[in-house]
């Protein structure tokens, strides 16, 4: 994390230094990213980026959490209390689709980061996802369960696994249709996105659905 000196420049300074720190990480292998190329863009010293972060790996973990913020500020636009597992899974594909188009270096940061990193902390970034992940999931599923959406007789701690390992694999799938065509994943058919995305929340039904 940042450290004080960080938080006592000026909020456009602040958010001058994120934005490139996002934007170089999700651009460059993290063995090609410079600090003294950020520091320039940024309009600051090489030496003030030491002077708010510990070291490069402070940086890239600060830009990962930064643009992992941005996701989860959208779906505070959902209603968690009132909603079922399935309805939720088929919003958040239109919030993660708006993120992409609002957001696009965060957007490949976090696709990197999470599916391709070629950083030496691959292992803390996954446990980092994950914990994120069980902390939203958890507490959502059982309240399906108590309302009656989902299957009680499974233990939640299963399904939000079998959601967690199910919905990385079907982002997966989209990287690898646009790598296949040499496009990113905004530039996919819509229609191709929702027929995928439909048939997602089918098994999901069929799964763990109550009958």
């Amino acid at each position: 994390m940042p450290k004080k000196t960080f938080y006592s420049i000026s909020e456009e300074k602040r958010e001058r230094i994120t934005k490139t720190l996002i934007k170089y990480f999700a651009e460059k292998p993290y063995s090609k990213v410079d600090i003294e190329d950020i520091a320039k863009e940024c309009k600051v010293a090489k030496g003030s980026m030491y002077q708010y972060f510990e070291n490069k790996k402070d940086m890239y973990f600060y830009a990962i959490e930064s643009a992992t913020k941005k996701t989860l500020e959208l779906l505070r636009d959902v209603n968690l209390e009132n909603i079922s597992l399935f309805d939720y899974v088929e919003q958040s594909f239109e919030l993660n689709w708006n993120f992409l188009v609002r957001y696009p270096y965060e957007y490949m940061l976090l696709e990197k980061s999470a599916f391709y990193d070629d950083s030496p902390y691959r292992e803390e970034i996954r446990e980092y996802y994950e914990r994120i992940t069980k902390n939203i999931l958890y507490e959502f599923v059982i309240k399906n369960q108590k309302a009656g959406f989902i299957r009680d007789d499974i233990p939640p701690e299963i399904i939000v696994a079998f959601i967690e390992g199910s919905s990385w694999a079907f982002k997966k799938i989209f990287i690898s249709l646009a790598k296949s065509k040499g496009i990113g994943v905004k530039d996919l058919p819509v229609d191709q996105i929702k027929k995928l995305q439909k048939d997602y929340i089918t098994i999901l039904k069929e799964g763990i659905g109550k009958k």
